[in-house]
C-alpha cells in the first residue's frame, strides 16, 4: 500500500507544477462529461414524465374526442352524447370502465376567495380508472348520483386555494351561481407543462368533479358544446378502458365503426390510442438520447486522444527526470505507475468539473426549455468511472514508452 500512495504523490506533484497544461488536457474530458451528465438528466427525466403520463391516462385506455376538422357534415348527428356512452357499455363486454366526460371553465368561489378553474362531469368509474386517491373524504356514490344531490370533489392544490390552511371537507363552494359539497379531496398528483391535453390527461390538482348527471341537470344552460361546422356536443370526450391489452388496437378500430354508425355515417369524432401515441414519443425520445450518447462518446474520444498527446509531450520534457529517478534505482513499473496515475488524474478531475457542469446546465435547460429532467445517482457513478478510464486507457502508451527509456539514453540526450 505504501509504494502505490508514494506513486500518487509523485503524480500529484509533478502535476502541481504544471497545473495550466492539465487544466487545458482535462477540457476535452470536461466538456464530455458535462454532456453525458445533461443527457443521463435529461432522458431520465423523459422517461418519469411518459411513465407519470401513462399514469394518468390509464391502462389500456381509449380515448373518444368530437372531431375538429373544420367541415360543415351534410346529413345529421347527434353528436358525442351520453347515449354513445351507453351504447358502447351494452355493446362491447371487454370495457370494464366507461367514463362520459363533460369539461367547463368556471369560477370557484368560498369565503371570499375565488379561482378560475376546470369543472368536469364524470361518473364515478372515472375515478378507479385512473387510479386516484382520495387523501381527505371520499368520491360519489350511487345514493349521490341517482338523487343528483350537489356534491364535488376537488385537487388538493384548489384546496388550499379557496380554504387556506384549513379543511375543505364538508364546506360548500360555488361554481357560476350552483352550490356544491365537498365531500373529497383528491391526492396530489404529478403535472407537467408538456402534458397533451389532446390525449385526455391533465392534472386533478385544481379541478373539480362532480356526478355527470348532476352537471347535466344544474348546468342546463351548458349542455351543449360546438366544436366545428354544423356540429354541437354534449360530451367532451368519453374515456374507455379495455380489460385486456391485446384487444385495445382491435377495439378502438372497432369503436371508429360504431361511431360511424351511431352517428348517420359521419366522421364526427376521433378515437385516439393515449398508450400507443405515448410509446411513439417513447421510442422517438430513446433513439434521441441514444444519438446524444454518441455523440458524447466521440468528444470522450477527442478528449482521450488530447491527454494522449499531452502526456506524450511531457515524457519528451521530462526525460532528464525519468533518468534520474531511473539512475537512483527507480523500476520501470514506477515511472509507468507515475505517469499512469498524471493521466488518471488529469481526466478524473476534469470529470468532476464536468459533473458540476453538467448539473448546472441540466438545471439551465430546464428553466429554458421548460424540460423535465431527473438524475439517476447509479447512473452518475457509471459516469465518474469513465473518465478514470479514459485516463488508463490514453495514458497507457505515455506511461509505458517513458519507463522504457534506458537511463544511459536519457541523460545522454539531455
Amino acid at each position: 500500500m505504501f509504494p502505490l500512495l508514494l506513486h500518487i504523490q509523485t503524480a500529484w506533484q509533478a502535476l502541481q507544477g504544471r497545473k495550466l497544461r492539465a487544466f487545458l488536457a482535462a477540457l476535452g474530458v470536461t466538456f464530455a462529461v458535462a454532456s453525458m451528465v445533461a443527457i443521463l438528466a435529461i432522458g431520465k427525466g423523459s422517461q418519469k414524465e411518459l411513465e407519470q403520463e401513462m399514469q394518468l391516462i390509464g391502462a389500456n385506455t381509449i380515448i373518444i374526442i368530437p372531431s375538429t376538422e373544420k367541415k360543415n357534415f351534410t346529413k345529421n348527428s347527434r353528436g358525442l352524447c351520453l347515449q354513445d356512452a351507453e351504447s358502447i357499455a351494452q355493446t362491447y363486454p371487454n370495457v370494464s370502465f366507461i367514463s362520459p366526460e363533460i369539461h367547463l371553465k368556471t369560477i370557484a368561489s368560498s369565503q371570499g376567495r375565488w379561482f378560475n378553474t376546470d369543472l368536469y362531469g364524470v361518473k364515478k368509474d372515472y375515478f378507479h380508472m385512473l387510479k386516484l386517491s382520495c387523501q381527505k373524504g371520499n368520491f360519489f356514490n350511487d345514493y349521490q348520483i341517482q338523487n343528483l344531490l350537489p356534491v364535488c370533489v376537488i385537487g388538493a392544490s384548489l384546496e388550499k386555494k379557496l380554504f387556506g390552511g384549513v379543511s375543505g371537507l364538508g364546506k360548500y363552494i360555488r361554481l357560476d351561481d350552483q352550490w356544491f359539497k365537498v365531500i373529497g379531496v383528491i391526492q396530489t398528483q404529478y403535472s407537467s407543462q408538456n402534458i397533451a391535453e389532446n390525449l385526455g390527461i391533465h392534472s386533478t390538482n385544481l379541478s373539480v368533479y362532480v356526478p355527470i348527471e348532476s352537471l347535466v341537470h344544474r348546468f342546463s344552460y351548458k349542455k351543449f358544446i360546438q366544436v366545428s361546422g354544423n356540429l354541437t356536443h354534449q360530451l367532451h370526450r368519453i374515456v374507455v378502458q379495455v380489460s385486456e391489452n391485446s384487444q385495445l388496437l382491435k377495439t378502438a378500430e372497432s369503436l371508429q365503426r360504431t361511431f360511424l354508425r351511431l352517428h348517420a355515417g359521419q366522421s364526427d369524432v376521433e378515437v385516439i390510442v393515449p398508450e400507443q401515441i405515448l410509446r411513439e414519443k417513447q421510442k422517438t425520445q430513446r433513439m434521441l438520447t441514444q444519438l446524444l450518447g454518441v455523440v458524447t462518446g466521440i468528444a470522450l474520444l477527442i478528449g482521450g486522444i488530447g491527454i494522449m498527446n499531452i502526456m506524450l509531450t511531457a515524457v519528451l520534457e521530462r526525460l532528464k527526470e525519468i533518468g534520474i529517478r531511473k539512475a537512483v534505482g527507480a523500476k520501470q513499473s514506477d515511472i509507468h505507475l507515475q505517469f499512469l496515475f498524471e493521466s488518471v488524474f488529469i481526466c478524473f478531475l476534469g470529470g468532476l468539473v464536468g459533473l458540476v457542469f453538467g448539473y448546472l446546465l441540466s438545471f439551465l435547460l430546464r428553466s429554458q426549455m421548460q424540460i423535465s429532467i431527473a438524475f439517476d445517482w447509479e447512473g452518475i457513478l457509471v459516469v465518474m468511472f469513465i473518465p478514470i478510464a479514459i485516463g488508463i486507457v490514453f495514458g497507457w502508451y505515455p506511461a509505458h514508452k517513458a519507463a522504457l527509456q534506458a537511463p544511459a539514453d536519457l541523460l545522454h540526450n539531455e
